[in-house]
């Protein structure tokens, strides 16, 4: 019997010490963030207090990260969208795309300087759907469209000013980063609601996100319906943003908090 109960005791210990041990750096995977100003304002390290991604970090472990996000960036292309990796207007502009931090984070990889990522972040749309008057294709192609899409390989031989549509360029960049990091798993971001923008167009925006995620068998977090964010309260009293758009330190630490433990709900292995 003695022997018995210390062979208990023994498996229980075993158990316990292997669940208390942090995840090791080889086990942690290397992440690529790209996005908009909510994600722009941590800064390239992920340090800035009003950004979800410092907060994610802190519950998220990690080999490294690193951002390539853009404030005022979108999804969607324009007819003017070219390939340009310097410009950094930190406002809407035909080349502040999503394209362009995805060639970013290309470019940094060959140049040694960006490990292969293995999990890698998108969080945009916000200004998609703020500024759609000036991205008049962006939503033409809604969710009943995109279930329906069974080919999209007609746009990977497109350059970015041929890819107008908000699902499209979700597709085309999606395509873009499998090509380039083929092991790496993907996690799309829609946005929170603002005062800029009515509840149902961020909800249409992020409703694109989420189905054209799941037509590419990749995951999707709706920030819309997870965050505390409400419009109709931030014009209020501003409580998680500074503005009604942009996250204060409270609006970005339960963010960061929501996208770590959804992330982990998904159980992601990662290859070395």
């Amino acid at each position: 019997m003695k022997q018995v109960f210390s062979i208990l005791l023994f498996a229980i210990s075993t158990i316990i010490t292997v669940w208390a041990q942090p995840v090791s750096a080889q086990q942690a995977p290397h992440v690529a963030i790209l996005g908009d100003s909510n994600t722009w304002m941590g800064g390239d390290d992920c340090t800035g207090d009003e950004a979800w991604s410092k907060w994610f970090l802190q519950r998220y472990s990690t080999a490294s990260c690193h951002s390539y996000a853009r404030s005022g960036a979108t999804w969607t292309n324009t007819p003017s969208t070219t390939l340009n990796t310097v410009e950094d207007t930190a406002l809407l502009a035909d080349n502040n795309v999503i394209f362009n931090q995805v060639q970013r984070l290309i470019e940094a990889h060959n140049a040694g300087t960006q490990p292969t990522p293995q999990l890698i972040i998108i969080a945009a749309g916000v200004n998609d759907a703020w500024f759609n008057h000036k991205r008049p294709q962006a939503f033409t192609i809604g969710p009943r469209a995109i279930k329906k899409r069974q080919n999209w390989s007609y746009l990977y031989g497109l350059t970015p000013d041929k890819v107008l549509t908000m699902a499209e360029s979700i597709v085309y960049n999606c395509h873009l980063l499998q090509q380039a990091f083929p092991q790496a798993r993907i996690v799309l971001i829609s946005p929170a609601q603002t005062i800029e923008v009515r509840p149902a167009i961020i909800t249409k925006a992020s409703a694109i996100i989420a189905t054209t995620a799941s037509a590419l068998g990749i995951h999707a977090i709706r920030l819309d319906l997870l965050s505390p964010i409400s419009s109709r309260a931030e014009r209020r009293r501003c409580r998680y943003t500074s503005d009604g758009t942009h996250t204060n330190v409270r609006g970005a630490r339960v963010h960061g908090k929501i996208i770590a433990r959804q992330i982990r709900n998904l159980h992601l292995q990662f290859e070395p």
